[in-house]
């Protein structure tokens, strides 16, 4: 992938970088974090001040728990100037906040707010981190776990509350909060997206006992160490690999916007999978997408492939995931 001139020095092939960037997201996309990781590190030691590159290799190694790696590269770019400021400091807020380092989450957030400088669409969500860092900070760790056994973990928190609250679970003992957790899993009222991180909460903890989960309409009973990472199960596998042939001919764009409601109706849905058809799921999500990026003769033209099947009825099931809202932190 490189070569040496006849100085000894390193040369990257043409287009490498973009390549391995390219490959990069791909393996984030799909769940492969730690192949992201390998290829993304690769990208950014060829442009290390590229902002996509920089961006994505700190979401890769925050999903591998590389945390403090992900610290330094998200402070080199502060530094630096590299990407947007404040999606920038977003994601070293929520890296110090799995470091457990609230009292930086705090003296970043006040200097903030003093300064005027946080963008209105911003606002709500640092106050948010900012809240929940200062609790932090005022509760003891041992009062805390304490508490645990007769309080609530989760229940009266806001939705971001209980999404940051839950990510924290995969470093710390989760045996006082396992009956709460169990028992979230098996409220309808709790929302799928957190439901979906406490089984991976589980599953990273390798509990090996019988859980039932209730979500979105569905039952059934799951083993957590037995379960497959989101995004590797062969029903999502084969439901991407049909959508992507169906839309071969179509444009890159409308590939990966398609992927993206696929992805993230595949999470809300987790640990369970969508047992249709493949090539109806493709159909469905298709159209869907057709739709919404205004491509009218796609739609048509699957809208007709659609009669037969159950790409309706997986239509109508897209139109109410779309109905929940997934948070975005």
């Amino acid at each position: 992938m490189t070569n040496q001139d006849e100085f000894g020095k390193v040369i990257a092939f043409p287009g490498l970088k973009d390549r391995l960037f390219e490959k990069g997201v791909e393996a984030l996309e799909e769940g492969d974090a730690h192949a992201a990781c390998d290829l993304l590190s690769q990208a950014y030691e060829l442009e290390s001040l590229n902002p996509e590159i920089s961006t994505a290799l700190v979401l890769a190694l925050y999903e591998c728990k590389e945390y403090e790696e992900a610290q330094g590269i998200c402070r080199e770019m502060l530094l630096e100037g590299v990407g947007d400021y404040f999606e920038t400091v977003d994601m070293y807020l929520m890296i110090l906040i799995q470091l457990h380092e609230h009292q930086d989450v705090v003296d970043t957030l006040h200097a903030l707010f003093d300064e005027k400088e946080v963008p209105f669409e911003k606002e709500e969500h640092f106050r948010k981190l900012l809240q929940f860092s200062e609790k932090m900070l005022n509760a003891p760790v041992e009062e805390a776990e304490e508490e645990a056994h007769g309080s609530p973990l989760l229940e009266g928190k806001s939705l971001e509350e209980q999404i940051i609250i839950t990510a924290g679970l995969v470093q710390r003992n989760i045996r006082p909060y396992k009956q709460e957790l169990e028992n979230s899993l098996q409220d309808e009222d709790m929302h799928p997206f957190v439901q979906t991180m406490i089984v991976n909460v589980l599953r990273e903890h390798g509990v090996a006992s019988e859980i039932l989960v209730k979500k979105l309409g569905r039952e059934g009973v799951v083993v957590p160490e037995n379960l497959p990472e989101v995004f590797t199960s062969d029903a999502f596998r084969e439901a991407v690999l049909s959508l992507e042939e169906l839309l071969l001919q179509d444009s890159p764009t409308l590939i990966r916007h398609t992927e993206e409601v696929l992805k993230r109706h595949a999470f809300l849905l987790y640990p369970f999978d969508m047992e249709w058809d493949p090539d109806d799921i493709a159909l469905a999500y298709g159209h869907y997408a057709a739709g919404i990026l205004g491509d009218e003769d796609l739609e048509k033209d699957l809208q007709d492939k659609m009669d037969e099947g159950e790409s309706k009825t997986i239509l109508a099931f897209i139109h109410e995931l779309e109905e929940i809202s997934s948070p975005n932190i």
